[in-house]
């Protein structure tokens, strides 16, 4: 009966938030995600949640973990100048999981002088600090929350902030299925202008599924997205560990309604908790994207828990 409930709060959470969602889309190169692990599987992560990455994916996956980690990622989007980057930080306390991020998303472009001749060069960039908390409830789901301070600068001379909010859910049915729900920017995120405009990050809410098989060396997820009041992409993924140390991976997006696609694929190492992974996201349409990342497991040095010897006779 409490699992149901938790359901039921999941998909109220949901539907409440695409019915508050409205507004225009700043900031939205962070719509597309972080970490390689997470876009080879083609973004289908809100299920999954199990690494550094989870303070952008979904809050509440950082309950799961009971290292501390460190991570970051780099990437160029579609070839196009756009630097898109991450560092983010978790660890837990007392059972509590915490984490720290930093997003950002720049972009240089050139202004046009009054004659048409072409102007200055401006740098047009984004950026969020993201703190996390997440916690488990009565055994049955854990729960996560994140506040969002946004920045933004036009290169021109105006600058904006604002904050936001996300919230997270993470239920597991079973050794086998793990239900994710996450409200991004619950209600919208408001930036003000130095100059007194407004400016909105529309709310995007993500209900996904994973599938555990093999002793976990399997994972099968899918993601629905509801960008605003409308339907969003759908991602698929999956996640093969060929061996501990080595996983591939691959997914496809589904977007336009179902009319458009394009596919991801990427692979992953890791050596002795140090964890390096590689996507490539295939979109023609826009160009192509390579994405690199890195994390590293300190175990139990800042938080976390320790396995106990095993007794001696």
């Amino acid at each position: 009966m409490k699992r149901v409930i938790v359901l039921s709060l999941a998909l109220l959470m949901v539907i409440s938030a695409v019915a508050l969602a409205d507004g225009v889309g700043a900031f939205s190169a962070f719509k597309n995600g972080v970490g390689a692990r997470a876009l080879a599987m083609g973004g289908a992560f809100v299920a999954v949640a199990d690494d550094a990455t989870a303070v952008c994916w979904n809050p509440a996956g950082l309950a799961q973990l009971d290292d501390t980690r460190i991570g970051g990622m780099s990437t160029d989007l579609f070839g196009m100048g756009i630097t898109h980057q991450f560092v983010g930080a978790t660890t837990t306390f007392s059972g509590i999981g915490v984490g720290l991020g930093w997003e950002r998303a720049a972009l240089t472009g050139q202004g046009t002088a009054a004659d048409g001749s072409a102007g200055s060069l401006f740098n047009w960039n984004e950026s969020a600090i993201v703190g996390t908390l997440a916690t488990n409830i009565m055994d049955i789901g854990l729960a996560g929350a994140n506040v969002k301070y946004y920045m933004a600068d036009s290169g021109l001379g105006n600058t904006a902030s604002g904050f936001g909010f996300d919230l997270g859910l993470l239920v597991k049915l079973g050794d086998m299925f793990t239900i994710g729900v996450n409200a991004k920017d619950l209600g919208n995120s408001n930036l003000t202008w130095t100059g007194g405009a407004t400016d909105s990050i529309t709310g995007m809410y993500t209900a996904g599924l994973a599938m555990s098989l093999v002793d976990s060396k399997l994972i099968l997820a899918t993601d629905v997205d509801f960008d605003g009041t409308n339907l969003g992409d759908t991602h698929v993924g999956v996640e093969f560990k060929v061996i501990d140390e080595l996983a591939l991976r691959g997914g496809v997006v589904l977007t336009d309604n179902f009319q458009d696609y394009y596919f991801t694929a990427g692979a992953g190492i890791n050596v002795a908790g140090l964890y390096v992974d590689a996507a490539y996201i295939l979109n023609e349409k826009v160009g192509n994207t390579l994405v690199l990342s890195a994390e590293f497991s300190l175990g139990s040095l800042l938080g976390g828990t320790t396995e106990e010897a095993p007794a001696t006779e």
